[in-house]
């Protein structure tokens, strides 16, 4: 009897009535500083269904993270347990000023917690700045906010820090409206003293982009992520160091910055361009005297500075007395540390196919100089080629075209070396033979007019039975795999570009992110097709710049699941 009270006492529980608190670790911080939205529920039997609001005024880089403790006292004689469970997010402000994070609503235990807003000062750092000067911080600065359309922006992020930092992991932004190449990234960091705002620091540079904007307008540059480790106690000023104290980490941001891309003037007289910077011309041939039928090699280098992307002169025209093969093209970046440009060389193969004299003319290069703010045009000088004649092509094939020997090759007669057959004479006028040719000519009068109604139903129907085909059409493109990531994701485009044509049967080569989007929100009436958005641009920072993804494996993957989901609701 005394053991069964004695269990029922260990097993009795005093419970406090369940509670749900919200709140953030700081109320005042300065720019760029993250703050911890933590949730706490106690005294729950069921953990909380919860679900983030839609943040204005500030960026969810990480969460929820989730712990869980209990807590168990004895109190005359009796049990008490307390069961806490804790969600935490990590929220970066997009903005300075007063702020609001707003009331969540939390389910648990068949009932509605609602919380209150809650407000948080962000204060821009500056030497006016009423809040606590920061201990350290990233500044994103950039050479110019007014650029011209295609020109190279430098932008740099810059480390200021006045504790020792043990490690460091920064997160770019997804660069939407730009072309981008990484002109520096720092591996070991080299400290330097610096006055800042008012008060000394140590700085390094961490990262530089060349920036190329690809429209005009505004455009903005979203802040970099960065978790950095800083050590509890300070050590000495030197390189990132992997080993040492204990480090806490913390997570900040850079400050956003705002571009007012100007649009390339119009030009009164001359051709125009896509091609921006400061570039020169030359060409350059192997040989002026040569034979008929004889190979020359005919070259074209393109060098200076700006986005060597955007130089094509693959399509210029030469003389019809010359056969052309496609060129070989190569491009050669320049040792230059913070401008992009390089040389680009054109390479043909010119074979003359008639006797005498022929010019090459000179060639145009067309771009506006940003230094100059003017329209340029540079040229090649012509050249002059005496192709003497092939006293050999009378009489043997000598330098015969690849479409010369094709038309040569369906002129070729061979011997017929089967038996004969025989024909018997007076035979009757109805055979077997003729009437095969009877029914062979009324199928001959009769198939126009049944292609030419088949035709028609075929053409009825033909947008039906493509749209049909266009999720099959895409899945097998996705299911070809690639190891490579620009690969991986340049298929997801075709995909998605082959998905939409077959469906709204239009022809286009490639459409951008933004009219992929507007035209399944025209036809999809599910909110599924907003998840393909972010992996778009993630495909397009992958193709287009050289940042790393990981997960393009489980994009490509998702990007299957999403195209059927948007497949169902197709209207």
């Amino acid at each position: 009897m005394i053991r069964i009270v004695i269990i029922f006492l260990l097993t009795t529980l005093i419970w406090a009535d369940g509670t749900i608190k919200v709140d953030v670790d700081r109320r005042r911080i300065n720019e760029g500083d993250s703050v911890l939205l933590t949730i706490t529920a106690s005294n729950m039997s069921e953990d909380p269904v919860i679900n983030l609001p839609k943040m204005v005024d500030f960026k969810v880089v990480s969460g929820p993270s989730q712990s869980s403790s209990t807590n168990v006292q004895f109190i005359n004689g009796k049990m008490t347990k307390k069961n806490t469970i804790a969600y935490t997010w990590t929220l970066i402000p997009i903005k300075t000023g007063q702020l609001s994070v707003p009331a969540l609503k939390i389910k648990t235990d068949k009932r509605f917690f609602t919380s209150s807003p809650i407000t948080i000062i962000v204060s821009k750092r500056g030497p006016s700045q009423t809040g606590i000067k920061p201990q350290f911080f990233i500044e994103a600065d950039v050479d110019n906010r007014k650029p011209y359309r295609g020109q190279q922006v430098t932008l740099s992020y810059i480390l200021y820090t006045q504790v020792d930092v043990s490690s460091f992991d920064d997160e770019l932004p997804k660069f939407r409206g730009f072309w981008t190449e990484e002109l520096f990234a720092a591996k070991n960091l080299q400290l330097m003293e610096v006055q800042k705002n008012d008060s000394k620091y140590y700085a390094a540079t961490i990262k530089k982009m060349a920036l190329f904007p690809t429209q005009s307008g505004k455009l903005i540059i979203d802040p970099l992520t960065a978790v950095i480790g800083i050590r509890d106690k300070q050590q000495r000023w030197n390189d990132f160091s992997l080993f040492g104290p204990p480090s806490k980490k913390y997570t900040i941001a850079t400050n956003r910055i705002e571009l007012n891309v100007q649009p390339i003037p119009n030009r009164t007289t001359g051709k125009v361009s896509a091609i921006v910077g400061n570039w020169n011309i030359r060409s350059s041939i192997s040989t002026t005297n040569l034979i008929q039928d004889e190979a020359v090699t005919f070259q074209i280098k393109i060098n200076g500075t700006g986005n060597i992307q955007t130089v094509d002169l693959s399509n210029i025209s030469f003389p019809n007395e010359l056969e052309v093969f496609e060129p070989k093209i190569q491009t050669k970046g320049n040792p230059l540390r913070d401008k992009i440009g390089g040389e680009k060389t054109f390479e043909w193969v010119l074979i003359p196919r008639y006797p005498g004299v022929i010019i090459i003319p000179e060639f145009q290069l067309n771009y506006f100089d940003t230094d100059k703010q003017l329209w340029l045009t540079k040229s090649t000088m012509p050249h002059r080629l005496k192709a003497s004649p092939n006293e050999k092509a009378a009489i043997s094939p000598i330098g015969l075209s690849k479409e010369e020997v094709t038309l040569v090759g369906k002129d070729i007669r061979f011997i017929d070396e089967s038996a004969p057959k025989w024909r018997k004479k007076n035979r009757g006028l109805i055979t077997r033979t003729s009437l095969t040719l009877l029914f062979l000519s009324a199928m001959i009068f009769a198939f126009p007019r049944v292609h030419h109604y088949s035709r028609q139903r075929m053409d009825k129907t033909a947008g039906g039975r493509q749209a049909k085909q266009a999720l099959k059409f895409a899945t097998k493109i996705l299911k070809t795999g690639s190891e490579s990531q620009e690969k991986t994701y340049t298929e997801i485009f075709k995909a998605v570009t082959t998905y939409i044509n077959m469906k709204t049967g239009a022809s286009r080569v490639e459409y951008s992110t933004d009219e992929i989007m507007k035209i399944l929100g025209m036809h999809v009436q599910s909110d599924k097709f907003y998840e393909i958005e972010d992996i778009l641009y993630r495909g397009e920072t992958i193709r287009f710049s050289p940042v790393s993804s990981k997960g393009i494996h489980a994009d490509n993957l998702k990007v299957i699941t999403l195209l059927k989901q948007i497949d169902e609701n197709w209207v």
